[in-house]
Protein backbone atom coordinates (compact mmCIF):
# COMPACT_ATOMS: atom_id res chain seq x y z
CA UNK A 1 0.00 0.00 0.00
CA UNK A 2 1.14 3.40 -0.72
CA UNK A 3 1.99 5.24 2.33
CA UNK A 4 1.00 8.34 0.82
CA UNK A 5 -2.42 7.64 0.31
CA UNK A 6 -2.58 5.55 3.68
CA UNK A 7 -1.97 9.04 5.65
CA UNK A 8 -4.48 10.72 3.49
CA UNK A 9 -6.94 8.44 4.22
CA UNK A 10 -6.55 8.77 7.86
CA UNK A 11 -6.59 12.58 7.80
CA UNK A 12 -9.66 13.02 5.45
CA UNK A 13 -11.05 10.17 7.45
CA UNK A 14 -10.83 12.44 11.24
CA UNK A 15 -12.08 15.20 9.37
CA UNK A 16 -8.80 17.33 8.03
CA UNK A 17 -8.55 18.94 4.82
CA UNK A 18 -4.92 17.31 3.37
CA UNK A 19 -1.98 19.51 3.41
CA UNK A 20 1.44 18.32 2.01
CA UNK A 21 2.30 20.02 5.72
CA UNK A 22 -0.31 18.01 7.68
CA UNK A 23 1.09 14.62 5.29
CA UNK A 24 4.52 15.45 6.50
CA UNK A 25 3.59 15.86 10.26
CA UNK A 26 1.25 12.61 10.33
CA UNK A 27 4.80 11.00 8.66
CA UNK A 28 6.87 12.08 10.98
CA UNK A 29 4.92 10.73 13.51
CA UNK A 30 4.66 7.46 12.13
CA UNK A 31 7.95 7.49 11.28
CA UNK A 32 9.18 8.10 14.98
CA UNK A 33 6.92 4.58 16.10
CA UNK A 34 5.78 4.84 19.31
CA UNK A 35 6.29 7.65 21.85
CA UNK A 36 7.86 10.08 19.45
CA UNK A 37 9.02 13.37 21.20
CA UNK A 38 7.97 16.79 20.10
CA UNK A 39 11.71 17.01 19.15
CA UNK A 40 11.73 14.14 16.99
CA UNK A 41 8.91 15.04 14.88
CA UNK A 42 10.01 18.66 15.03
CA UNK A 43 13.50 17.15 13.80
CA UNK A 44 12.05 14.97 10.93
CA UNK A 45 9.69 17.54 10.11
CA UNK A 46 12.43 19.94 8.88
CA UNK A 47 14.60 17.09 7.12
CA UNK A 48 11.76 16.66 5.31
CA UNK A 49 10.28 20.80 4.78
CA UNK A 50 12.24 22.84 6.74
CA UNK A 51 9.93 25.28 5.68
CA UNK A 52 6.99 24.27 7.77
CA UNK A 53 7.65 26.55 11.28
CA UNK A 54 7.35 24.66 14.66
CA UNK A 55 4.43 26.29 15.38
CA UNK A 56 2.38 24.94 12.58
CA UNK A 57 3.79 21.49 13.88
CA UNK A 58 2.30 22.20 16.91
CA UNK A 59 -1.18 23.32 16.05
CA UNK A 60 -1.32 19.96 13.70
CA UNK A 61 -0.07 17.80 16.45
CA UNK A 62 -2.66 19.63 18.85
CA UNK A 63 -5.36 18.63 16.38
CA UNK A 64 -4.63 15.54 15.65
CA UNK A 65 -4.79 15.04 19.11
CA UNK A 66 -8.42 16.72 19.19
CA UNK A 67 -9.89 14.72 16.44
CA UNK A 68 -8.44 11.42 17.71
CA UNK A 69 -5.60 10.58 15.33
CA UNK A 70 -2.95 10.94 17.47
CA UNK A 71 -2.60 9.98 21.18
CA UNK A 72 -0.33 11.67 23.36
CA UNK A 73 0.84 10.04 26.67
CA UNK A 74 3.07 11.92 29.56
CA UNK A 75 6.36 9.54 30.39
CA UNK A 76 8.10 11.44 33.33
CA UNK A 77 8.40 15.04 32.39
CA UNK A 78 8.57 14.63 28.47
CA UNK A 79 4.62 13.94 26.27
CA UNK A 80 5.09 11.69 23.45
CA UNK A 81 2.64 11.15 20.64
CA UNK A 82 2.11 7.71 18.67
CA UNK A 83 -0.64 7.53 15.97
CA UNK A 84 -4.16 6.16 17.63
CA UNK A 85 -5.30 2.29 16.79
CA UNK A 86 -8.14 1.31 16.08
CA UNK A 87 -6.54 -1.65 18.97
CA UNK A 88 -6.32 -0.24 22.66
CA UNK A 89 -2.91 -1.04 23.84
CA UNK A 90 -1.09 -0.28 26.71
CA UNK A 91 2.68 0.01 27.86
CA UNK A 92 5.54 -1.74 30.49
CA UNK A 93 8.51 0.68 30.40
CA UNK A 94 11.42 0.18 32.37
CA UNK A 95 12.20 3.62 33.92
CA UNK A 96 16.36 2.56 33.54
CA UNK A 97 16.81 1.16 30.45
CA UNK A 98 13.63 2.67 28.42
CA UNK A 99 12.45 -1.32 26.96
CA UNK A 100 9.42 -0.76 26.23
CA UNK A 101 6.56 -3.77 26.52
CA UNK A 102 3.46 -3.71 24.56
CA UNK A 103 0.23 -4.87 26.58
CA UNK A 104 -2.90 -5.72 24.96
CA UNK A 105 -5.79 -4.10 26.57
CA UNK A 106 -8.06 -7.00 27.11
CA UNK A 107 -5.38 -7.88 29.71
CA UNK A 108 -6.30 -4.21 31.71
CA UNK A 109 -10.12 -4.61 30.68
CA UNK A 110 -10.95 -6.64 34.17
CA UNK A 111 -8.98 -4.37 35.84
CA UNK A 112 -11.16 -1.00 34.22
CA UNK A 113 -14.35 -3.12 34.97
CA UNK A 114 -13.47 -3.73 38.37
CA UNK A 115 -12.50 -0.18 38.83
CA UNK A 116 -15.89 0.94 37.45
CA UNK A 117 -17.85 -1.42 39.62
CA UNK A 118 -16.19 -0.92 42.99
CA UNK A 119 -15.53 2.81 42.74
CA UNK A 120 -18.42 4.18 40.16
CA UNK A 121 -15.52 5.38 38.18
CA UNK A 122 -15.22 5.00 34.16
CA UNK A 123 -11.59 4.53 33.37
CA UNK A 124 -11.72 6.29 29.82
CA UNK A 125 -8.06 5.69 28.83
CA UNK A 126 -6.80 3.03 25.86
CA UNK A 127 -3.24 3.57 26.33
CA UNK A 128 -1.71 3.48 29.74
CA UNK A 129 1.73 3.66 29.96
CA UNK A 130 2.95 1.45 33.56
CA UNK A 131 6.58 2.86 34.30
CA UNK A 132 8.40 -0.16 36.20
CA UNK A 133 11.94 -2.07 36.12
CA UNK A 134 12.68 -4.65 33.67
CA UNK A 135 13.64 -8.36 34.18
CA UNK A 136 17.27 -6.88 33.55
CA UNK A 137 17.44 -3.78 35.46
CA UNK A 138 15.46 -4.65 38.55
CA UNK A 139 18.42 -6.27 40.18
CA UNK A 140 21.00 -3.76 39.76
CA UNK A 141 18.17 -1.06 40.95
CA UNK A 142 18.33 -2.45 44.50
Amino acid sequence: MNADLSFETSLRQHGFRVTPQRRVILKAIWDNGEHASLADVLAAVQAVDANISPATVYRAIELFIERGLVIATRIGNQTVYEIASDHPHHHLICRVCGMDQKLDHARLRGLMDDIEQDYHFLVETEHLILLGLCAHCRPTAA
